[in-house]
């Protein structure tokens, strides 16, 4: 049988390696930046590899290349680079740095850029929503409302008897001492010649 007591104990040594390990992962360039001395090589580093598309991260790198820090050549041409786009990223910092130095300071066009594709994202995830919340299975068919039956208004009339009417239908005729006068009147629709006879100043009224 073979004795494995006199072998060296390795749990030690593998302790060690997951240790390290997980040390490595852990040391993200964002805890980096935020415990390692400003301007040190590990957080120039750290600074540069969280560059892009941050303001003050391209004006800490561009910072680093003018002070010429380990692994940052002090080149005027990389750190002008570095803080204009520091500045058209909205950094208040390189837009001084660049001021300082006697260089033209952009606009933050890129961050306002940004801004406008992350308003648009969020109206697109928006209306998206709005769209799913509004599909829904079709229900049962409705029934067709039965048709509507018009209403008819009758005119409240109130009978007005036809006003009397006196119409001449013949001119006065004088024979003599005899005067005869003849009208047409009508009532409702009725009319009747009424004529009027007159002798010697006697006068007499007959309607037909």
């Amino acid at each position: 049988m073979v004795s494995f007591s006199h072998l060296p104990d390795l749990r030690l040594p593998a302790a060690l390696l997951i240790t390290a390990l997980l040390g490595a992962c852990q040391a993200t360039p964002q805890l980096t930046l935020s415990s390692a001395p400003a301007y040190s090589p590990e957080w120039c580093a750290a600074a540069k590899s969280l560059a892009p598309n941050s303001g003050s991260n391209l004006f800490a790198t561009g910072r680093c290349h003018e002070l010429g820090i380990a692994g940052f050549p002090k080149e005027e041409n990389v750190y002008l680079f570095y803080y204009t786009q520091g500045a058209r990223w909205g950094s208040l910092q390189a837009a001084e740095a660049l001021a300082r130095l006697g260089q033209p300071v952009p606009d933050a066009d890129l961050q306002a850029e940004a801004r406008d594709r992350a308003d648009q994202r969020r109206a697109d995830a928006a209306m998206a929503a709005a769209i799913r919340g509004n599909v829904n299975p079709p229900g049962p068919p409705r029934p067709s409302p039965l048709p509507m039956t018009p209403t008819v208004r009758i005119p409240n009339t109130t009978f007005q008897p036809t006003p009397s009417m006196t119409i001449p239908t013949q001119s006065t005729q004088q024979q003599g001492r005899t005067t005869t006068q003849s009208r047409r009147e009508c009532v409702n629709g009725v009319c009747k010649t009424v004529t009027t006879t007159c002798v010697n100043g006697s006068c007499t009224t007959t309607s037909q």
